[in-house]
């Protein structure tokens, strides 16, 4: 992965943002949940891949705030490194904050307030599951799971005047590792290696794209709009259903397309221009929308 720093910040900033890779062959805690095909072509192209300096300042917010957080309990252990090999591949993790008296797995986030109001947690019970399963296997104990996320865009003025936004800039998630739980996180990881062993020796162009989901995929909608009034009066899925309603409610009403898009091909993958579903089918939609 090669750091650019086309706007000539300071080298004490390129150094800083700089990363370590895991461990090409391996899979670990974070990277399993990429899409198998960001996962490949990141691998295989890793020497060429290119990011900013400038696209990378929100990480040193939290490389400086994990360096501050680093001082240990006297039963905590803090960026504890575990490995464990299934069906030969190596699975690995590395926990922020592990307390070996009660359990407890801690990681703390730097986020947008918009993972909170969403309650999209999905990505991090897992992330926190495979911590617990590596403990597992390594004859730790694992019972309890915190996110400990600080809020990077957080406003006073929101959270005074709607009670369900975030009344202070930090959030805690937190769950019981259940034996339950466990179990379902090793079929995940099975699940997992399974892919990467049935599509590591593929050509790039032959490894199926990563999902709708893993796409961070916003499909089009299409609203009904009223000449004068900022909201919708409805929104569809269907353009059909739109122009039916707008044609029912008559004068002045019309139907505005809400292009979607694959959010995470388009602004968060490092590998897309290795691409071939990122240039046969983003950027050709986009190409499409802007003509």
């Amino acid at each position: 992965m090669q750091i650019k720093n086309r706007f000539g910040l300071p080298e004490a900033l390129v150094k800083a943002v700089s990363f370590r890779r895991h461990t090409p062959g391996s899979l670990s805690a974070t990277t399993m949940l990429n899409g198998m095909k960001n996962i490949l072509l990141s691998d295989r192209h890793w020497d060429d891949l290119e990011e900013d300096v400038a696209e990378r300042l929100w990480a040193l917010f939290g490389k400086a705030g994990h360096s501050l957080l680093e001082d240990e309990g006297a039963d905590e252990v803090t960026e504890e490194y575990l490995s464990f090999e299934m069906d030969g591949i190596t699975i690995t993790g590395i926990i922020d904050n592990y307390n070996l008296k009660t359990g407890m797995i801690s990681d703390y986030k730097f986020i947008s307030v918009t993972k909170i109001l969403f309650q999209d947690f999905g990505d991090w019970y897992k992330q926190g599951m495979i911590y617990a399963w590596l403990l597992r296997k390594n004859g730790f104990k694992a019972k309890t799971c915190q996110f400990i996320a600080m809020i990077k865009d957080h406003k006073k003025r929101e959270a005074k005047h709607k009670p369900s936004y975030p009344q202070i800039p930090l959030y805690v998630y937190d769950f019981d590792v259940t034996e339950e739980g466990l179990a379902e996180i090793e079929e995940y990881i099975k699940g997992k290696i399974a892919e990467y062993k049935q599509y590591r020796n593929l050509p790039d162009n032959e490894i199926p794209p990563c999902t709708a989901k893993e796409r961070w995929d916003k499909p089009t909608k299409y609203a009904v709009k009223k000449d004068g009034r900022k909201s919708a009066v409805r929104v569809f899925d269907v353009p059909d259903d739109a122009a039916k309603l707008a044609a029912e409610l008559g004068k002045n009403h019309y139907v505005e397309t809400r292009p979607g898009e694959s959010t995470r091909c388009m602004y968060y993958c490092s590998c897309c221009e290795f691409c071939n579903f990122y240039r046969d089918t983003v950027t050709e939609e986009q190409d499409e929308l802007s003509a």
